[in-house]
This record gives structure tokens, C-alpha cells and sequence, in this order.
């Protein structure tokens, strides 16, 4: 099902997620590969977004197991925030400190967590920035930043902490349409880096001309999970081919 080779990364297997008596994600399994670009699409409401927010704990799954580099994170003796640091996480409201300005919001979390040095810290950061084109807003505060620059803040801060993973929640949904670009541009350059990214997302022309592979999720459950260019060339399931012919 899965054209890259690396090693699996991330497994999920049997995931359930239930608020209250509504079933959001059902028995869900699926793997994510090293160097792997895997989008997640699907109707507004189809649990994209739980499923996402599962892989790290933000969302503790009802039930199911979650395997990061071979260590279950849903374990009880697990240390979630070890594995957390290794999984970035970028969200549609970019989520910046407003009272820190870009090279404070950058160089806090290593520096606390990490115990990088400040002078190693802010190297990084400078070096960060120039690769998005925004060395020069270090010492500018969120409220000056359009919502394209704040989320490409908010990516290369994530990538501070060196990161095996990175996920994305809808990264571009917050952002007028000109500025989407060149987020997106941002995360092309990651995956042709080798990053392994699992992306939510509406931006069809990215799951299908960037991601390796392409989970359709639908109503809490993986109605299709197959290299990008045969789900959208070739897609199965009804209610993916009516989804498809809506949102292309």
C-alpha cells in the first residue's frame, strides 16, 4: 500500500476516540513511514483533526495503541513529553507567545528544554529564518507579522527542537489566500528534505502533487490510505469519489 521503504515511525493500531457517547475515530490502523509526506483529507467534522491530535496526546485515545519509534505512548509508564519533543506540531492558529517577539519564541523551548546554550540557540534561529525568508523579523512581535509570516514562525519553531515528525493541522485554513502559498512553499521544501510530515489538510493540489501517500478519512474511519496519485486518479469508495468531485 505504501511506496516509501523506511522504517516504520509511527503505528496506530485499533484507535478509538470517544467524546461522551459520540464516536469521533473507530478502529483506526494505519503506519507512517521515515521521510514519509502523508496528508489526511476528508469532509469538515470526520474526525481529521482528533485523529492528528491523537498521534501526540493532545487527544487521549478512549482506547487502541499508539507505537512511536517501537515505545506504546498510550502506555501508562509512558513519558508523553519526552516524545513530544520529538514531534513537532504546527496548528491553524499559529499559537505564537504574543508578549515574546520571533527570536524569544524561537530559542525559549530549546534553551528551557533542550539546554541549548542562547548563543547556539539564536545561531539556529537566524539560520531558520533565512531558509523562510524572514531573518530580518527576529525581533518582531507576532501583531506585526502578516498570518503567512506567523505560520512560517510557527514551523521553523517547531523545527528548533529537531523534530522526527512533524504534524499539521490544517496549517494554511487561517490564512488569506495569497498568503497560503508560501506556507505551503515552506513545507514543499521540508518534505524534499527528507522531513517526515502528516498533514490534515483542504489543500488538495499539496496532498496530491506533494504527499507520498494520502489517508481519506471519513465519518471516524480510514475509508482509503493509498500512494496520493492512485487515490486521486483512482479513487474506490463512493464517498471518496463524491468528496473528490466537490472540493477539485
Amino acid at each position: 500500500m505504501e511506496e516509501n521503504n523506511g522504517r516504520v515511525l509511527l503505528e496506530v493500531r485499533h484507535l478509538h476516540k470517544c467524546f461522551g457517547k459520540l464516536t469521533v475515530l473507530e478502529d483506526i490502523n494505519t503506519t507512517f513511514r521515515k521521510n514519509e509526506v502523508v496528508s489526511i483529507i476528508g469532509p469538515s467534522g470526520g474526525g481529521k483533526s482528533t485523529f492528528l491530535r491523537c498521534l501526540n496526546l493532545l487527544e487521549v485515545p478512549t482506547s487502541g495503541e499508539i507505537f512511536f519509534d517501537g515505545v506504546d505512548i498510550c502506555a501508562a509508564k509512558s513519558d508523553i513529553n519526552l516524545h513530544r519533543q520529538k514531534m513537532g506540531m504546527v496548528f491553524q492558529q499559529f499559537n505564537l507567545f504574543n508578549n515574546m517577539n520571533v527570536m524569544k519564541n524561537m530559542t525559549a523551548a530549546p534553551i528551557r528544554i533542550l539546554g541549548m546554550d542562547k548563543e547556539q540557540a539564536e545561531a539556529k534561529a537566524m539560520e531558520l529564518l533565512e531558509r523562510v525568508d524572514l531573518a530580518d523579523r527576529y525581533a518582531a512581535y507576532p501583531h506585526q507579522l502578516s498570518g503567512g509570516q506567523k505560520q512560517r514562525i510557527a514551523i521553523v519553531r517547531a523545527l528548533m527542537m529537531n523534530p522526527t515528525v512533524m504534524l499539521f493541522d490544517e496549517p494554511t485554513s487561517a490564512l488569506d489566500p495569497e498568503m497560503i502559498g508560501e506556507v505551503l512553499d515552506v513545507m514543499k521544501q521540508l518534505a524534499s528534505d527528507g522531513m517526515t510530515m502528516i498533514v490534515v489538510t483542504h489543500e488538495m493540489r499539496f496532498a496530491r502533487e506533494v504527499s507520498s501517500r494520502t489517508i481519506f478519512l471519513e465519518s471516524g474511519h480510514i475509508e482509503e490510505d493509498k500512494p496520493s496519485h492512485e487515490l486521486f486518479d483512482s479513487p474506490e469508495s463512493p464517498r471518496l469519489r463524491s468528496f473528490l468531485d466537490k472540493v477539485l
